[in-house]
């Protein structure tokens, strides 16, 4: 059981995970092994970091070795020699004739899923340009997607393992919007984020279409803070970076990020 201490520091959703990786902290420093991760968000990269540091133990992130969103975790004890190879990553790229149909990121996700038969915490980044995408899988995947994955949608499609080297840079577009918001509810901020009515957030919160800092919310009062990150499906992403105090009538002047994929 992981103390109330520890757990304090955590939002209570995210619990299970913390008492997860605190077991498997304990076992790798119990049987004196590595441990490698599945793929796990931003958060909970910083939740393993973070656990791994109450122990006399070593924390690696792929995240700091290639510029990826989703990473894998190494947790080794004292004697443990870095390998690059240790993540267990593949890198594949897909291809396909672009002239004649347009791939998208939910199609290619959904195709690994279904066809595979394989869960969504072995797949990691999905990149996509006008001509070509690239994914990352556990390695010992690969093979088995290379030789299965024919067809996404209704593009034929051949799979190659590429090196690293070759990964295509993120794509996104950042703007930075400043807003006046009565407070920091979930539901305040997307209405003006997305220029949305009250009744249209709400609707989005309550069928689990809005996520903060990678958890779903349905809560629409919960509350925000800086450096948060929300992701509503189908509009794309805020981010709270600055606070600059009240207005005369006491609203919060907020700046935020708005980031969409291209």
């Amino acid at each position: 059981m992981v103390s109330k201490a520890v757990l304090q520091h955590f939002h209570k959703d995210e619990f299970v995970f913390v008492e997860k990786m605190t077991d498997i902290i304990n076992c790798v420093e119990d049987t004196y092994t590595i441990f490698v991760t599945d793929f796990l968000n931003p958060r909970e990269l910083a939740i393993v970091e973070s656990l791994v540091a109450n122990h006399n133990l070593f924390f690696y992130s792929s995240n700091d070795y290639f510029d990826t969103e989703y990473g894998k975790a190494i947790i080794a004890p004292d004697y443990y020699q870095f390998d690059e190879a240790d993540f267990e990553l593949s890198l594949l790229e897909i291809h396909y004739n672009s002239k004649f149909n347009h791939l998208t990121h939910a199609q290619i996700l959904g195709a690994f899923l279904n066809q595979l038969g394989i869960e969504r915490h072995l797949i990691g980044d999905i990149r996509l340009n006008n001509e070509k995408a690239q994914l990352f899988l556990t390695s010992t995947m690969a093979d088995q997607a290379i030789q299965q994955m024919t067809k996404i949608g209704r593009a034929g499609v051949a799979l190659e393992e590429i090196p690293f080297s070759r990964l295509m840079k993120r794509q996104e577009e950042v703007t930075s919007l400043f807003l006046q918001v009565s407070s920091l509810r979930l539901d305040k901020i997307l209405a003006s984020s997305f220029k949305l009515s009250r009744l249209q957030a709400v609707k989005l919160i309550e069928a689990g279409k809005v996520k903060v800092n990678y958890r779903t919310v349905e809560k629409t009062s919960e509350q925000l803070e800086l450096g948060d990150m929300v992701s509503v499906r189908g509009f794309g992403r805020i981010r709270l970076v600055d606070e600059q105090g009240f207005t005369k009538s006491g609203k919060h002047k907020l700046t935020i990020e708005k980031l969409k994929h291209k």
